[in-house]
């Protein structure tokens, strides 16, 4: 089996890497420091499960995730993650590649596991996690009172009504750069790559308060 483990903290991957080895004695790994490093390795040659940090310096674990469906890869993919938020959840889900979101421990049996299921295509990302993940959501107050500033939040609202930065600047009469950085910050906080994917975000939630 070729495994590929991402992670920006080469002290952290020298550690997966060798509980991996112990766990998996045939299996090639390889690993990679970035979202740049995992994609020319996922594209270079044949990986069949890819254990992804959540949180890497030019991006996310989930970017990577949805580069695979995007790219048809037969890769499949584990987050190797410090902290499991309710987003992470759904993002991994959506991706349609992750199979597992596993938390870091001082045991690498759990992750072994997710790593070996995932590898005979057993998920344990399932539409009733997601459920869990958008009550839990919901029951908190929505994406504003968990991780978003009300500026950020009604950022986000106007992004997912389709305004352009320059719309939403001249809205709040903000500089276009405040903008931009609060989308930069918004994207950090929500382990998202793009608008869409904001976009997607609050029209999720909004569904889910439409129904409380």
């Amino acid at each position: 089996m070729n495994l590929l483990i991402v992670d920006d903290h080469p002290l952290v991957r020298a550690g997966v890497r060798a509980g991996l080895e112990s766990y998996f004695s045939d299996s090639e790994i390889r690993e990679a420091g970035s979202v740049e490093e995992a994609l020319m390795a996922l594209t270079a040659t044949s990986i069949d499960v890819a254990i992804l940090d959540l949180r890497l310096g030019d991006g996310s674990g989930i970017e990577i995730a949805d580069k695979v469906a995007e790219l048809d890869l037969d890769t499949r993919c584990v987050i190797f993650t410090s902290v499991i938020t309710p987003l992470a959840v759904i993002g991994a889900f959506n991706s349609g590649t992750v199979y597992a979101i596993v938390e870091k421990g001082v045991d690498i049996v759990p992750l072994g596991q997710a790593v070996q299921n995932a590898a005979n295509g057993l998920s344990s990302l399932t539409s009733i996690a997601v459920k869990r993940a958008e009550e839990e959501i919901s029951l908190s107050g929505g994406l504003g009172s968990i991780q978003l500033t009300q500026r950020e939040r009604t950022i986000a609202e106007l992004v997912a009504d389709g305004l352009s930065d320059r719309d939403i600047s001249q809205s709040l009469s903000l500089a276009a750069s405040t903008v931009r950085n609060n989308l930069t910050t918004i994207y950090a906080k929500l382990h998202i790559e793009s608008r869409t994917q904001l976009a997607i975000l609050v029209w999720r939630q909004r569904s889910i308060e439409n129904l409380t």
